[in-house]
């Protein structure tokens, strides 16, 4: 105690002495000052009750307030809150050595402190209101901190730090809201995260009337529990809720294991939904038939930067070649020296390249994202892939072998010029970013030549028509 409060408790310990020695200690005093006895004894005892009075304040302030209660609730409290409870537990203790000790008449100090307590707390209202809400909500725990909650269908988002006056959330939209408590006593708290992470879903899908409920019941089911990555905590439900004028509306249930993956397993649940309709050739209700997965194929080469421009006949043909490959999230596409001779089209996710510069130095990172490609040189020169190329999210890419390509000129062998200029101005302009200049005619020819000579070279002389060779030339 004497090392924790230092010369406090050493004054206390001196008046505790004197107080005992009583008499021993007062008479010598009081006969040297010509003094009474009594006044010196007071005098004595009030001061030993006013150390004590400090002791218990500081005791309660950094023992209480400061300690078991930050400790119970996570956090600091403020300090304004032991400074009160230490200026009145003072108070109280002056009322009382005054009347106690002193046998002084204490009621005007009392109405004038109870008067000086009125208008503080009137100043000090919602400070205190705040602080108040503030240790019931460290207290009670409705929410912690990392929560997801929803505050009066107002604000949904998650806790990010809860203090003794506001609650910090970060919303869906990345927005920090501070909340003063004081909002936060009569609203109406959902917290997501109470009993458990788990989280009810639901979407709704609507099929024809010329399907049957049991067929739609059962597709819709399997593909619930077909989505990839979703993690069921409970068996799916399906059940018909609303006739409509060109079909009936299915809600499909399913419980996930945590909240926060809801809108990707929404995602995941309805594009499977979509992908088993196709499969089982049920129409949508606008009388039109969902679109086949050859389809997206070939909108997606029609957009990719290479094929741009080729007639439609040539891009269904691409499409027809093209291999498709599906990558979980954080695994290799093709690594650095592989010598797979194909190029890559993404057609969902994300994928990573990394590669040093020229000098050996740095390393640079690319990304690809739906119908981008990479592997250009691997296809057409037949040369190693010189990056490995990493799938950052699951990714699902289509790959164009050297036996589509070659499969591919020997039924058009025109095509290679097509080919050799689209790879010429698309390596320019990778090269000149920026440059708004059209390439000169020279170096496109240089290129076309280049790029002519290595599908020769890789696919066979007979594959390339040597008139619109010498034309390039």
């Amino acid at each position: 105690m004497l090392q924790t409060y230092g010369r406090l408790g050493l004054i206390i310990a001196a008046l505790a002495l004197l107080v005992l020695l009583g008499s021993l200690f007062t008479g010598p005093l009081a006969f040297v000052f010509d003094l009474s006895e009594e006044p010196l004894g007071r005098i004595l005892l009030g001061g030993l009750c006013l150390a004590l009075t400090f002791l218990v304040a500081r005791v309660i302030r950094r023992e209480l307030i400061h300690g078991l209660l930050e400790r119970r609730s996570g956090s600091a409290v403020p300090p304004l809150i032991g400074s009160l409870t230490s200026g009145l537990i003072i108070f109280l203790g002056l009322c009382a050595i005054l009347g106690l000790v002193f046998k002084r008449d204490i009621t005007a100090l009392v109405a004038t402190g109870g008067a000086s307590l009125m208008i503080l707390g009137l100043a000090l209202r919602d400070v205190l209101l705040a602080l108040f809400t503030g240790i019931l909500l460290n207290v009670e725990k409705p929410f912690r901190v990392g929560d997801r909650v929803r505050i009066n269908n107002q604000y949904t988002g998650k806790i990010v730090r809860i203090t003794w006056r506001t609650t910090v959330i970060e919303t869906l939209d990345h927005e920090t809201v501070y909340l003063p408590n004081l909002t936060l006593a009569n609203a109406v708290i959902m917290n997501m995260a109470q009993p458990d992470n788990r989280s009810k879903r639901a979407v709704e899908v609507m099929i024809r009337y010329d399907t049957s409920v049991d067929s739609a019941e059962r597709i819709l089911y399997a593909a619930v529990l077909g989505a990839a990555g979703v993690e069921h905590m409970a068996p799916p439900t399906v059940f018909a809720r609303k006739l409509e004028r060109y079909g009936v509306i299915y809600e499909v249930g399913f419980v996930i294991s945590h909240y926060a993956d809801g809108k990707e397993a929404e995602h995941a649940v309805l594009k499977n939904i979509l992908q088993c309709m196709r499969d089982a050739d049920i129409t949508s209700p606008a009388r039109t038939r969902i679109a086949n997965r050859s389809l997206d194929v070939f909108h997606l080469v029609q957009q990719v930067r290479l094929f741009r421009g080729l007639p439609e006949d040539v891009c269904r043909r691409i499409a027809a070649l093209l291999v498709e490959r599906s990558i979980p999230a954080g695994k290799p596409i093709v690594t650095a020296g592989e010598r797979r001779h194909a190029m890559f089209i993404i057609g969902e996710g994300m994928a990573r390249r990394t590669s040093t510069d020229r000098e050996g130095a740095g390393v640079i990172t690319e990304r690809f994202i739906a119908t981008e490609s990479f592997g250009r040189k691997a296809l057409f020169a037949c040369q190693a892939h010189n990056a490995t190329v990493t799938a950052e999210t699951a990714v699902l890419a289509y790959e164009f072998d050297r036996r589509a390509l070659a499969a591919l000129l020997a039924e058009t062998p025109a095509l290679a010029t097509t080919l050799a200029t689209a790879l010429a101005q698309l390596s320019w302009h990778e090269n000149h970013r920026g440059q708004e200049d059209d390439m000169p005619p020279a170096v496109l020819d240089r290129l076309v030549n280049t790029y002519l000579g290595q599908m020769e070279a890789n696919y066979g002389q007979q594959l390339i028509p040597r008139p619109a060779l010498r034309e390039a030339g």
